[in-house]
């Protein structure tokens, strides 16, 4: 059994998150896609480590990246890793020798990608573990190549940290084919809604047709 104690970010409640830490186990923070890192980002932060907590991330709003700004994969990407990249410079400030190294890597599993609107997220782990086998490599191996600058090249099967083929040929990044997917997730959502605003059109033109006296 999990139990979760959602307390609020806002500045104005800083109490509350700092009685929720000395209750719990972990800290789940919460950081937007297109906002990136906040001021109470840090609040927040700085008071789990003070309690001794160690944080794991959730990029959230994803689904606003995608359908909202329509940015590209490697935008999307870049977007990410300068967030995560943030999260740890305030991580390494105020970090405890006692803790360790409590920083946050995607492919280590503490970085979670979502989207809290649509109810759906998931972290590299989910990926590395369905395609692991397509890849012919172990989970865990994969999953530290879906993140950083590693490509891969379909002809070879193999993967590089160049982003060009010895041919020239330009390479996916590894995170970019997760983001394909997402990408593709986003067509059929987007397909789905003009179906259904479709079938509620002729719906009511035929309601209305139905409807007018003979």
């Amino acid at each position: 059994m999990i139990n979760l104690i959602d307390s609020p970010g806002h500045v104005d409640f800083s109490s509350e998150v700092t009685a929720a830490l000395r209750v719990t186990d972990g800290a789940l923070v919460v950081v937007d896609t297109i906002d990136g890192v906040c001021v109470q980002t840090e609040t927040v932060l700085r008071q789990a480590l003070g309690e001794r907590i160690k944080p794991v991330v959730v990029i959230n709003k994803v689904d606003r990246a995608l359908l909202e700004l329509q940015i590209s994969k490697e935008d999307l990407y870049q977007t990410f890793a300068r967030t995560i990249e943030s999260v740890n410079v305030i991580i390494s400030m105020y970090n405890e020798d006692a803790l360790g190294d409590v920083q946050v890597y995607p492919e280590q599993g503490t970085v979670a990608f979502g989207s809290g609107l649509h109810g759906w997220a998931f972290t590299l782990r989910q990926f590395a573990n369905r395609y692991a086998k397509k890849f012919g490599v172990q989970p865990d191996k994969l999953m530290a190549k879906l993140w950083g600058d590693n490509y891969f090249n379909p002809k070879t099967k193999k993967w590089s940290t160049k982003a060009t083929s010895a041919e020239g040929d330009a390479l996916e990044r590894g995170f970019n084919m997760v983001s394909s997917l997402l990408l593709f997730l986003k067509s059929r959502r987007i397909e789905l809604t003009l179906s259904l605003l479709s079938n509620r059109s002729s719906s009511s033109t035929r309601s209305s047709v139905s409807s007018t006296p003979s």
